[in-house]
């Protein structure tokens, strides 16, 4: 796929350096990182990418990883069983150390206990609490990491909203103990979730000191535009201006539609050779293509929706696409603001929508508020206000942006790679300020 946005992860700097000072710290000092780190933001901004970086960067620094994804099962048996798969990397005496604390783990705290990824479920005994247990598994992998010549052990939690609440309890009363037992444990663990995982831990742990949110959105404008140059110049292909211009008002710096916009550009163009440039023409051609993809998208989505939510839906699109006051789609609807919360927070675990402010919703894809007037509603085009155009300096600075990022000859390395420039504003979402980049998946 040309579009490819995983190279380079453009506009995620400022997460990667965090994450490295991080790494650093456990590696110098040989301690536990006390704070776990949760990324957030909806659907499309690159969560998961950004987690698989980050997991990247401590194996070449020398750290085991585990990577475990919430939702499909109870999350503490999701736990237990991808530690049994990384003691397979050890010795009989280690795999046996790790397959011992797996089997002390519970996925409820007192006397009753399920089945672990060992072996059928254990009498219902009294044990100490699912935290404890857990906190005895990480110290029992992290020690034997140690012996085997690694770093420390870093763990990664993708999708954590979907978490059960005994799961989530268990990991931050987990971190909390080994912040005073184990500190001297070379142990990290970063999460990634979507936009009101805070909103979810803070249900189920009662206390917020061990979590560190840091807040995902759409690709600023340099980001954008090196996501969607970055590939084609790769393969010694630029873009024009126009042709950037064009797919960006397509693209609206949503990660997934630069990737989508761009892979389809490169088909419309007939796969281009090194050396050819794509151009406005080219985008117009893909422009058939990509609506088609982009409403199979926003269809299912819409159908992933209950009758509640489809309503609400409704109502939040024909007021807006950002910063949506719920008052006015409880007003529209002929409710009160407190009948749609059931609604609106599975919206939210759906990732359909996210809070943009206090009492304010936003939709998370852009798009998807036309797509449901113009497909679901039937408002004609014709009916709707008219795309403000783009300011008429855009074209000299996407110029300029462009000589700076499509280099003739693409550095042989990521270290010979000149520094990011950031350019001025070329598009920008008039609800809120848009200052994150990446991609999903």
């Amino acid at each position: 796929m040309i579009a490819d946005l995983a190279v380079d992860l453009p506009g995620r700097a400022t997460q990667l350096q965090a994450i490295d000072e991080r790494l650093s710290y456990v590696q110098s000092f040989q301690k536990l990182n006390g704070r776990i780190r949760v990324d957030v933001g909806p659907r499309g901004v690159g969560k998961t990418s950004l987690l698989r970086a980050y997991e990247r960067a401590a194996q070449d620094r020398g750290f085991v990883t585990v990577f475990i994804t919430a939702g499909d099962r109870p999350f503490l048996e999701t736990v237990s069983a991808e530690f049994t798969a990384l003691s397979h990397r050890w010795q009989d005496s280690a795999r046996a150390q790790i397959h011992a604390a797996v089997a002390h783990l519970t996925i409820g705290i007192g006397p009753v206990s399920i089945k672990t990824a060992t072996g059928p479920a254990a009498a219902a005994v009294p044990r100490r609490g699912a935290g404890r247990e857990l906190q005895t598994l990480i110290r029992a992998a992290t020690e034997q990491a140690r012996r085997n010549d690694a770093v420390g052990l870093a763990v990664f939690v993708d999708e954590i909203q979907s978490a059960d609440p005994d799961g989530l309890r268990a990991l931050g009363y987990a971190w909390q103990n080994m912040q005073a037992d184990d500190a001297d444990l070379p142990a990290t663990l970063f999460a990634a979730g979507l936009s009101h995982s805070q909103d979810v831990i803070t249900s189920a742990v009662s206390f917020a000191e061990r979590f560190e949110y840091d807040h995902l959105r759409n690709l600023n404008d340099g980001a954008a535009i090196t996501a969607l140059v970055g590939p084609a110049g790769r393969r010694g292909v630029a873009w024009s201006p126009d042709a950037a211009a064009a797919a960006l008002t397509f693209a609206q710096n949503y990660p997934y539609f630069v990737q989508l916009i761009g892979n389809e550009t490169w088909k419309a163009a007939g796969f281009p050779a090194p050396g050819d440039t794509l151009t406005a023409g080219h985008v117009e051609a893909a422009a058939a293509a990509f609506t088609t993809t982009q409403n199979s998208f926003f269809r299912a989505r819409w159908a992933k929706a209950t009758e509640a939510e489809t309503q609400m839906l409704a109502a939040m699109a024909g007021l807006g696409d950002t910063d949506v006051r719920r008052r006015d789609i409880a007003a529209a609807l002929g409710t009160r603001t407190e009948s749609i919360s059931d609604a609106r927070r599975s919206l939210m675990d759906k990732g359909l929508i996210e809070e943009a402010g206090y009492g304010r919703l936003s939709f998370t894809a852009p798009g998807f508020a036309a797509y449901i007037r113009e497909e679901i509603l039937g408002v004609d085009r014709d009916e709707l206000p008219a795309a403000e155009p783009a300011p008429a300096g855009d074209r000299q600075r996407i110029t300029e942006l462009l000589a700076a990022t499509q280099a003739p000859t693409p550095p042989a390395s990521r270290a010979e790679r000149p520094p990011r420039v950031v350019p001025p504003v070329i598009y920008r979402d008039r609800g809120r300020g848009l200052d994150g980049g990446g991609l999903e998946r």
